[in-house]
This record gives C-alpha cells, sequence and structure tokens, in this order.
C-alpha cells in the first residue's frame, strides 16, 4: 500500500523541517516582515511597531499528508516560529 507524501510547499509560505519530541516534521510557515508604525502630528505613536515573525501554518508529519498542526502545544509552536525565523535569516 502506498501512502500518501507530505503535499508540497505553497508559493508564499516557508518550508522548514525540524524534530519535535522525536517526531520529524514539515512545517509550513507564513514570514510577516518588520513594520515601523506611524506617529500622529505630534510624534505619538498611532500605530505600534512590529517585529518580524513566522507564524505556523502546517506541521506534517515527515513523508505524510497528516498535519498535527493543530494539536501541538503552543510552547512547541512558539519553539517552531522562533527556530524558522532564526533559519529564514540565516539564508
Amino acid at each position: 500500500m502506498k501512502y500518501p507524501s507530505t503535499p508540497p510547499c505553497p508559493r508564499d509560505l516557508f518550508s522548514f523541517k525540524c524534530i519535535i519530541e522525536d517526531v520529524e516534521l514539515t512545517c509550513f510557515l507564513d514570514y510577516s516582515p518588520a513594520e515601523t508604525g506611524s506617529t500622529d502630528s505630534l510624534g505619538a505613536p498611532y500605530e505600534p511597531d512590529w517585529e518580524e515573525s513566522m507564524t505556523l501554518n502546517n506541521a506534517y508529519i515527515f513523508g505524510t499528508d497528516v498535519d498535527i498542526a493543530h494539536l501541538l502545544l503552543q510552547s512547541l509552536v512558539d519553539h517552531i516560529e522562533v527556530s524558522a525565523l532564526e533559519k529564514f535569516n540565516d539564508r
């Protein structure tokens, strides 16, 4: 029996492979660049500054089409997003 493989990464997302709790994952994340907020005519902040970030969309068990992103603890999601951002900036 042939099992489905991990889907290809959508064009606008960043692909990141990692191992979490001994499970190899292929993750797809959305990158958001840093943005400088605006100020009013007196120089007071009107909109906040935003740091660059990654947002986890999918976390497939490697070699399968099983997406477990919605099952991961928030601390694991945070770890994946920070690690992916570091790799993204190192390329």
